[in-house]
């Protein structure tokens, strides 16, 4: 890539380090790391599939992820698409015995642009980017290939799925300069994933002080934790993670609701599903509020202070990073379903 005025760079190329830099800080020690990265991949990936001209909601892909039931949708193969995309954001790299893959190609010519562009790690990365898309390279592997490549030259200690190129694509105009739109979008993915981090850790810190002073290894701070982690949940799936039985998971669940921790969006006896309170406007519909939250009206409540507290979780955050371990379950049991809407369409279609 050749550019007219290689200065131009210099601004858009400060800001994207900074705000990738101060993303990286943030996320080391981080207790509620986990929690934000299983966050992060859902909306990664529902992104990364809108420029494929496939529209996922990203509350949709997290009620699959919790194993909620949920009624089948024709979205003529998006959801199974998302799923695919976040099963290869979480696989290992392909061994060289496999055929390499999108991700593999974009990444290969991301390393090809750094032995060139010397210690530019981010102009490296956009360039190969760009000439992975201008070789006919598929959209998803690029953009599931920058936040390994960053990670990979130690400009983030792991993969940061927000790091994705998708802000370029949609920033990109025909007669402009194709870094400048990267490093801008590459800019405003850190921080908005550093700004989502911190309001993540400053609501758990909340949501903790809610619970109160109890055990260190009560039940109901390792549900926070739960619900904090992947936002949508129900009693059977916080019972597996906590080893508990169904109903003391749900007894759980409500007393979260009734401190306004999670909500529930069912308003049914069986199969309940609850999300967390800072996703339960994005859902929709959600039940009433708890009757000593309508009692206080407008007045905050002053929450008591709770003793210092190392910043950790109770235990780790288990069941988040292999919350796609019954991922082939789901995409068999779609199959039959999308094939089917596959045949109707192409029927439409001859007709």
């Amino acid at each position: 890539m050749r550019f007219s005025d290689p200065l131009l760079l210099l601004g858009p190329l400060e800001r994207a380090a900074k705000a990738v830099g101060r993303l990286a800080q943030a996320t080391t020690g981080s207790p509620v790391l986990a929690a934000w990265l299983h966050r992060s991949r859902v909306e990664a990936v529902a992104d990364i599939a809108d420029i494929q001209g496939r529209r996922v909601d990203p509350n949709r892909l997290r009620t699959l992820l919790a194993q909620v039931p949920t009624r089948a949708l024709r979205d003529w193969g998006a959801t199974m698409l998302a799923l695919d995309l976040m099963r290869q954001m979480l696989s290992e790299p392909s061994p060289p015995a496999f055929a390499p893959t999108g991700m593999d190609g974009a990444l290969a010519r991301m390393e090809e642009a750094h032995a060139t562009a010397g210690p530019a790690v981010l102009v490296a990365c956009g360039t190969g980017f760009f000439a992975h898309l201008e070789a006919g390279g598929d959209r998803s592997g690029a953009c599931l290939a920058v936040s390994r490549f960053l990670a990979a030259q130690g400009m983030t200690p792991l993969p940061l799925p927000c790091l994705n190129g998708v802000e370029a694509i949609r920033r990109a105009e025909p007669d402009g300069m194709w870094l400048v739109a990267f490093l801008d979008g590459i800019a405003r993915q850190a921080e908005q994933g550093e700004d989502g981090l911190t309001a993540l850790l400053h609501r758990w810190r909340g949501w903790r002080r809610c619970v109160g002073d109890r055990r260190s290894d009560a039940r109901i701070r390792r549900a926070v934790d739960a619900v904090a982690a992947e936002g949508v949940i129900g009693p059977a799936r916080l019972a597996a993670r906590l080893r508990c039985a169904t109903s003391a998971a749900t007894d759980l669940l409500e007393e979260l609701q009734r401190l306004e921790i999670a909500v529930e969006i069912t308003r049914r006896r069986t199969h309940r599903v609850f999300v967390a309170a800072d996703l339960a406007a994005m859902l929709g519909e959600v039940a009433p509020r708890s009757a000593a939250a309508v009692a206080a009206g407008a007045v905050p409540e002053i929450a008591p202070v709770a003793p210092a507290e190392p910043d950790r979780w109770v235990e780790p955050a288990e069941g988040v990073d292999d919350a796609l371990a019954n991922l082939e379950r789901i995409l068999k049991r779609q199959d039959p379903l999308l094939a089917r809407y596959g045949r109707i369409a192409r029927a439409s279609g001859e007709e």
